[in-house]
């Protein structure tokens, strides 16, 4: 995708957020994600693909593989989209993305023709939203222990049966991407995604749970209940690893948390910055305080190194020789960093940064969360440790 669609991508997305998020943040805090007849959070998510564009570039891109495909398949746009939305309501963001990078390019990149236009080209559109499930009660940071199943029908489907757990968007979904082992040849015992629908019996979700942060973004779990589904439900090619799809999309969501790390630590900076000019004590404006400066800068050193990691991995993904290694440390140290630098912010507010009055309060407690989902910071560590040692 080239950088001119991107910046205007960008552009769009930072004046919507500014101009149409922040004035509803709080109210999409309280309740944006909770499902009824009139969702805020779906409302808006649909008002932003019609500015993008979407729905018609989705529904080229799912009949032919092209100029607009490229461009949605593209890791380039949910990333520029996820900085700007980020900068003003991280929850919002977060469940942005979900359905467009994490469900609706799963759907984009690994669907036949007919998934693509069925399942794909809604969801990307935001006609219908999409959620990408993975975890499980019990298969947390050991993802590939799952045990949702898909046992094999006589007549070629599959039934699933088994529950998901903290899946972005599963409230508020319609298209859901499901990992589940296959029980009954062909590939038994192996994992695979399955495309389902809320619509489908036996499927069914949890309320929205009610979180530390990132509230308005819905979180929940889904229940499969022998879920009957035909064999096209099978996402993509039968042939295709489950596990390696996954792996791919969990490093493209890695890649995604580690830019919003990065927004919140320049929105955090710029708060903090503005407040500590205009905040007034002992006679004089406490950004010329050495204490306050001392944060200021570190928070800068911060925004430094969170930027020059993501270009640097831009460019080795660009030229192929991107590592797992390199995006799990960049995710560590972006989400560490955005949670410290937050931190910083309310610090440097003082009693006002701890009230919902100040967007630093909230931006600390979204923070937390990049630090814990896509892989937590243990995790990454632990998996830069063994490509090291390899």
């Amino acid at each position: 995708m080239g950088e001119p669609l991107l910046e205007e991508a960008g552009r769009i997305a930072r004046v919507f957020a500014r101009e149409r998020l922040l004035p509803r943040a709080r109210e999409l805090e309280r309740h944006g994600g909770t499902p009824g007849t009139d969702v805020p959070l779906i409302g808006l998510m649909r008002e932003l693909a019609e500015t993008l564009g979407l729905p018609e570039m989705a529904r080229d891109a799912a009949q032919e593989t092209g100029a607009d495909g490229a461009l949605l398949a593209s890791p380039g746009l949910t990333g520029t989209l996820l900085y700007e939305l980020t900068r003003v309501l991280p929850g919002f963001a977060l469940s942005f993305g979900a359905s467009l990078g994490l469900c609706g390019q799963s759907l984009l990149r690994r669907g036949t023709p007919a998934q693509r236009e069925r399942w794909a080209a809604p969801v990307l559109s935001f006609t219908r939203i999409g959620c990408w499930a993975l975890t499980e009660p019990e298969a947390g940071s050991d993802a590939f222990s799952l045990r949702t199943a898909a046992r094999r029908l006589p007549d070629g489907g599959f039934a699933l049966s088994g529950e998901k757990s903290f899946i972005t968007n599963a409230p508020i979904a319609d298209v859901l991407v499901v990992y589940a082992r296959i029980h009954g040849a062909p590939y038994d015992g192996e994992i695979r995604p399955f495309v389902l629908e809320r619509s489908d019996p036996g499927v069914s979700t949890s309320p929205p749970l009610d979180k530390m942060g990132m509230r308005a973004s819905p979180t929940g779990s889904i229940y499969l209940d022998e879920v009957r589904v035909p064999a096209d439900r099978l996402l993509g090619d039968a042939e295709e690893s489950g596990k390696r799809t996954a792996i791919e999309t969990l490093l493209g969501e890695r890649a995604g948390l580690a830019g919003m790390g990065l927004a919140i630590v320049e929105e955090s900076l710029q708060l903090a910055t503005e407040y500590a000019k205009e905040r007034r004590q002992f006679g004089q404006p406490i950004a010329q305080f050495q204490a306050v400066q001392l944060r200021l800068a570190r928070m800068y050193a911060a925004q430094e190194t969170v930027r020059a990691l993501l270009d640097r991995g831009r460019a080795l993904a660009d030229s192929g020789d991107a590592s797992l290694a390199y995006f799990c440390a960049a995710k560590y140290t972006s989400s560490t960093l955005a949670t410290e630098c937050a931190l910083d912010a309310v610090q440097i507010l003082g009693g006002n940064g701890y009230t919902a009055d100040y967007r630093v309060e909230g931006l600390a407690r979204d923070a937390k969360l990049l630090e814990i989902g896509g892989g937590t910071s243990d995790i990454q560590l632990l998996a830069v440790a063994r490509e090291l040692l390899r």
